[in-house]
């Protein structure tokens, strides 16, 4: 009776301590990490992209890929690199794609200058345009003044509009007569 209470209370023994060994994990945070560690971990994760999924953080992809990535960032921070030595190896490895945007430099920069060197030549052509358009009126403007004036018309050439319009008018008056004729 006493070696089966002894083997009972071994095997008590063995089993508790899988059950402590298993449970002593924090599932946010595997790698036991500091709070500034943590924070720092944090940190790179939002400055990081998921490189398979578009549009998405490495912090909240939920791809195989990014948990992998996540615990090597644990793993670098337990290491002792730096924020940027960090995301320089990622860059290294995944190219700057990672990085959800290009780098503001060499022929990268020209992702940054061209939309504003496109909306300010776009503005200035509008503005180009409107001048013109303006010019080419105040010129039909003056123009028809002056023919107005030269054969006695107020001016402006109110009459003229006038003229035009009711030689529209005849003109539909007799297209209807031919068609009613036929």
């Amino acid at each position: 009776m006493k070696k089966i209470l002894l083997i009972a209370f071994i095997l008590l023994l063995l089993t508790t301590g899988v059950a402590f060994a298993q449970g002593g994990n924090d599932p946010n945070n595997p790698h036991d990490l500091t709070p500034e560690q943590q924070a720092l971990a944090k940190e790179i994760q939002q400055e990081l992209w998921c490189p398979i999924c578009q549009g998405i953080r490495l912090d909240v992809c939920e791809q195989q890929v990014c948990q992998q990535m996540r615990d090597m960032i644990d793993e670098l921070i337990l290491e002792g690199k730096t924020k940027q030595e960090i995301i320089d190896e990622f860059v290294v490895q995944y190219g700057v794609v990672i990085l959800g945007e290009p780098p503001k430099e060499g022929i990268n920069l020209m992702a940054w200058i061209m939309p504003v060197v496109l909306a300010l030549a776009g503005l200035g052509f509008a503005v180009w345009m409107s001048r013109k358009w303006t010019q080419t009126r105040r010129e039909v403007a003056a123009a028809t003044s002056g023919a107005g004036a030269a054969v006695g018309m107020p001016e402006g050439g109110a009459n003229r509009d006038a003229d035009i319009e009711d030689d529209y008018l005849a003109r539909v008056e007799q297209d209807l007569a031919e068609d009613l004729e036929a």
